[in-house]
């Protein structure tokens, strides 16, 4: 039952949705059916044991009981160290990387110093395999690859008790770990290379794809997206490009992708969304939903939200279901849109508003994800 603060009656959604859409408050989860109705699902609750340092993206948490460091995903305990550690505030964890069979994460002794790397299997206790190197990715044959814990630091590959096989580069920067594949991506000056587990390849030329400056990487899980403020391309594993795009022009100070790059399910196209307009505190502008297909050499607009942006370090967030996306942002508004143009986007804002426990001012939990 909901809280007596939070108790009045719900608005009605509007129709069309191809899925559920599931919306957090101050006041708990409230589902939004494809026909309308708004149904109160309960209070909000932690994916994750209390007091846990945790990623959305994978929920794995860490954190510490009676000196040993804790390791787990959802409310799932996976790992508790053998030793006790001295330093237990959470900071002291830095990275954690969950394998098939093995974890391994870095432990801060001051927060001026490089971490030491620890190793463990699910069963067995840790081992200390190095310092100032922070894990990236268990390769699918259990190996693992390290980065130096600085800038355009260098990258090694060690076996599956720690001990170093190769150094994989010496200087290598905007360092993406892809987790789904085990594979790295890299870039060394203007050349991007993907480590796949076995070998170093490069993948691109970034001058010959027509990005020269301030280069981003993000990998999408089989694919790798490569962009400046004037262009987005995103290459394949074996080099070849998937797709590829101007981006909207914009001041210096306009984000210049302010999403993720999220693929489909079918793996045939990608999205994301890019600001045009000055983004800084409390000015106006356009926020745009893009969508770019295999093949394709210009995205589509799919859909424009007129913003105030509002929040210092804001940004936008998309999933996908079939060919929907839902669109939501920090500015709090949220929009179902169909990839295809074949039905009207479903703004969703308005009914969030009215939910109880939203609060406009952008200090409440505001959460959105398809049901």
């Amino acid at each position: 039952m909901a809280p007596a603060r939070c108790a009045r009656a719900l608005p009605q959604a509007p129709t069309g949705l191809p899925a559920p859409v599931v919306v957090t408050t101050n006041c708990g989860r409230y589902r939004m059916e494809p026909t309308g109705d708004v149904v109160y699902e309960g209070s909000w609750r932690s994916p994750v044991p209390p007091g846990m340092s945790w990623s959305p993206l994978d929920l794995s948490w860490s954190g510490f009981s009676h000196g040993h460091v804790l390791i787990g995903r959802g409310m799932k305990q996976l790992w508790r160290s053998h030793d006790r550690y001295r330093d237990t505030h959470p900071g002291n964890i830095g990275e954690v990387i969950l394998g098939r069979r093995k974890l391994a994460f870095t432990y801060y002794t001051s927060f001026r110093r490089p971490p030491y790397l620890y190793l463990a299997g699910y069963q067995t206790r840790e081992r200390r395999v190095a310092f100032g190197e922070s894990p990236l990715a268990f390769t699918p044959g259990g190996e693992l690859v390290t980065g130096q814990d600085r800038a355009n630091g260098a990258l090694f590959l060690r076996d599956g008790h720690g001990r170093l096989e190769r150094r994989l580069a010496a200087h290598a920067a905007d360092v993406e770990p892809d987790r789904s594949t085990g594979s790295v991506v890299f870039r060394i000056r203007d050349r991007v290379f993907v480590f796949d587990g076995e070998r170093v390849r490069q993948l691109v030329y970034l001058p010959e794809v027509g990005v020269t400056s301030s280069p981003w990487l993000e990998p999408l899980g089989g694919l790798v997206a490569v962009s400046d403020r004037r262009r987005l391309v995103v290459l394949r594993y074996d080099g070849s490009v998937f797709a590829s795009t101007t981006l909207p022009p914009g001041p210096a100070s306009a984000d210049r992708i302010s999403s993720s790059i999220v693929v489909n399910p079918a793996g045939t196209a990608v999205a994301f969304t890019a600001t045009n307009g000055n983004t800084a505190y409390g000015s106006h502008g356009t926020e745009t939903v893009y969508g770019l297909a295999a093949g394709e050499t210009q995205a589509r607009p799919l859909f424009s939200e007129e913003l105030d942006f509002l929040i210092c370090e804001r940004m936008a967030w998309l999933a996908w279901q079939g060919p929907w996306l839902l669109y939501a942002d920090s500015e709090e508004h949220a929009v179902a849109i169909d990839s295809s143009g074949e039905f009207a986007p479903v703004d969703l804002s308005a009914v969030i508003a009215g939910l109880p426990g939203f609060l406009a001012d952008g200090d409440g939990r505001f959460d959105v994800a398809w049901g």
